[in-house]
């Protein structure tokens, strides 16, 4: 599909979603400094009450790790830049809690021949070690994969594949997709989410499409806000130790 992957010039957040054109990636880490305070991140007095409640009771938010992997295959990516913002809204929403963040990004493309390689021969290799090890090393996750025939693409179900199947047990996941069309509006929940259901991830309920014409909508800026707030949240309750525990 021609339009999948394509740079979409001057992306950015809506005034009200926070993020501007001026986030950037360097490297495999997501530069979270352009965030708007008001962005996804409830009432920030309530906040502040709360976060010297814990701070009085000797427990101060810990640092959190919320890292996108994107199977995007240009450069720019659109699929990496909806990853990406949703992270950043995740990150907002933490930052308004006092939680230091961290947001960072695989990018499945640099690494398509180790996965081929680990897909037949379960060879895995340092670098897709390395990246693995990052993912299940995170406080939550931000997934996005181009729409391909009407699913995730190859590349982005054959990462999941060559991991171990409770990798990312009970880890909070946002998905996210982009596609040619409006089409494919239901490819996170009937694909996406089921795949996630198999590991027994967390799969946060609102998902993110971005079609061709959606970037620069208010909708889509709005779906990012809600899907990065519930990440966030779900990432702040610390809902995968008490799974985990129980």
């Amino acid at each position: 599909m021609m339009n999948e992957e394509h740079a979409v010039a001057g992306f950015g957040v809506g005034a009200d979603g926070g993020v501007g054109a001026g986030s950037s990636v360097n490297g495999d880490v997501v530069a979270a400094t352009k965030v708007n305070g008001a962005s996804g991140a409830g009432d920030g007095a309530a906040d502040a009450e709360d976060a010297d409640v814990d701070a009085e009771a000797g427990q101060r938010p810990r640092a959190v790790t919320i890292t996108v992997v994107s199977a995007g295959v240009t450069e720019p990516s659109t699929t990496s830049r909806l990853g990406d913002a949703v992270a950043l809204q995740a990150s907002a929403y933490l930052k308004a809690r006092r939680y230091g963040t961290q947001v960072r990004r695989v990018d499945l493309r640099d690494l398509a021949q180790d996965i081929a390689v680990a897909s037949v021969s379960w060879h895995i290799s340092p670098v897709l070690q390395r990246a693995i090890d990052k993912v299940t090393t995170s406080d939550g996750l931000v997934v996005a994969s181009p729409i391909f025939k009407a699913s995730y693409s190859g590349l982005f179900k054959s990462f999941w594949d060559v991991m171990e199947p409770d990798a990312i047990l009970d880890m909070p996941v946002a998905l996210t997709a982009t596609g040619g069309s409006e089409r494919h509006a239901l490819m996170t929940d009937t694909d996406m989410r089921s795949l996630f259901a198999f590991m027994r991830a967390i799969a946060v309920p609102t998902s993110v499409v971005a079609a061709t014409k959606d970037w620069a909508s208010d909708a889509l800026s709005s779906h990012e806000q809600r899907a990065g707030a519930e990440l966030g949240a779900l990432i702040a309750s610390n809902v995968r130790d008490l799974v985990l525990k129980a």
